[in-house]
Formats: structure tokens, C-alpha cells, sequence
């Protein structure tokens, strides 16, 4: 049993479901680690983090959500050091599966250049719902700024993305964000904005490590004989 489900039911023997509060609240009774608050104005979601299994990608995000990284403003081209998600809208939804967020552009494209390794390969994964990854380009480079949130069971995801983090609150937030309606390109049609992401520590767990430059390697093209199959 993973923990976020040892939390809900733990909260569900005892007469309660785990909920979020805004404004960077915890649920009491959590268990010792690192924590993400995710303050929407559709609800607050909190996802216990994974640096165990995904060090470097934790590590970014709650440096992003901090503001301790700096990154070019997409709009102005200028370089600068502040909380990267407040205000930002998330961008994408794919009905009733998990909505992205971490581009300011809306386009999923305009995201810093700032990459992680490939990891969170771990007991914690995408076979369940309610799970926490980034995203990767379509040159296999994973994104340290965007993430998505699932509400199914997602099993193709493992291994291609990292697994960061497991929702353990405000699952009703993400199932009605991933019900939104979406125009062709996914957005919601009413948008959902993020207020703040906030980063807390339950009881007195390992430092979270600093974010490390990556530079990912170049991708080899190869070309595909006719009669293989095309990857998925």
C-alpha cells in the first residue's frame, strides 16, 4: 500500500477524508516529508514529494515554486528570480486523465530550457491515480518547470516520465479540473489558475537537495527500416 493510500484510509477509518486547505494549510496528521501545497482557484491539492526516487526533479520544482532559480520571462526575454508558478494557468487538460501546468505561454512549449535527468523509477508510479510527474519534449528531455497531475491509472506513463509525487489531498480538486471542458488545443475554457505552489516539510525529514545544471545529451535520429513498428 502506498502511503497516500495508507493516509486515506488511515483518514477514512477515523470518520474523514483528506482535504486541502488554501493559503499553504497541511491536513493534520501527515506522515514525516516533504509536501506540495497546490493553491488553485478550483481548490487547494497537496502531493507528497518523492525526492527518494526523484531528487533532482523535487529539487527543481520546489526551487522553481520558491523562487531560488533564476529563468528567462518568456514575454520580455529578461532573466529573473521569483516564485515561477504563481498566477500561471494550467494550460492543458485531457478529459477525465490530468491537466499540465508550468507554461506561461499556454502552448506547453514556452517553458525555461532547464532539464532534469531521466529518474523516479521507483515503487511509487503511474500505474496508480493521483500521481505527480513532469513532462519531457519529443526529443526525450525532460522539463524541470512543467508538470502534470493524473486522476487514472496512467501504467504507459512509467519509465518515460518521472513519478515525483503522490496526491494524498484534494483529489476532488484534480478530478474537477480533469473534468473541465477544453477548447481543441485542451485548454480549459474556464481557466484555472494557480495562486501559489507552496513547499513544506512534515516533521523533520532529509534537506531537500539543490537543483543541479543538467544538460541533457543530443538525441540520435535514427532512421526506421519500413518494417518497424513505430514507437510509441
Amino acid at each position: 500500500m502506498s502511503l497516500a493510500a495508507a493516509v486515506t484510509l488511515a483518514f477514512a477509518l477515523a470518520g474523514a477524508v483528506p482535504t486541502a486547505s488554501a493559503g499553504g494549510e497541511l491536513p493534520e496528521g501527515l506522515p514525516e516529508g516533504w509536501y506540495a501545497i497546490l493553491d488553485t482557484d478550483a481548490g487547494a491539492i497537496v502531493a507528497r514529494l518523492l525526492p527518494e526516487q526523484a531528487p533532482q526533479s523535487v529539487a527543481h520544482l520546489a526551487a522553481f515554486a520558491e523562487g531560488r532559480l533564476t529563468w528567462t520571462d518568456a514575454f520580455t526575454g529578461e532573466s529573473v528570480r521569483r516564485p515561477y508558478y504563481d498566477g500561471l494557468a494550467i494550460h492543458r487538460v485531457v478529459a477525465g486523465e490530468r491537466f499540465e501546468a508550468g507554461d506561461p505561454t499556454g502552448t506547453g512549449r514556452g517553458a525555461p530550457p532547464v532539464w532534469v535527468p531521466q529518474e523516479g523509477d521507483g515503487s511509487v508510479n503511474f500505474s496508480k491515480a493521483y500521481r505527480v510527474g513532469l513532462t519531457r519534449t519529443g526529443q526525450g528531455r525532460v522539463n524541470g518547470a512543467i508538470f502534470f497531475v493524473t486522476a487514472i491509472p496512467a501504467p504507459w506513463l512509467n519509465r518515460r516520465h518521472p513519478c515525483i509525487g503522490e496526491i494524498v489531498a484534494g483529489r476532488e480538486v484534480v478530478d474537477r479540473i480533469c473534468a473541465r471542458k477544453t477548447d481543441d488545443g485542451g485548454r480549459p475554457l474556464d481557466k484555472v489558475t494557480i495562486r501559489k505552489v507552496t513547499v513544506r516539510a512534515v516533521g523533520a525529514p532529509r534537506p531537500l537537495p539543490d537543483p543541479v545544471p543538467y544538460d541533457p545529451p543530443t538525441p540520435e535520429l535514427q532512421m526506421r527500416k519500413p518494417s518497424e513498428p513505430v514507437a510509441r
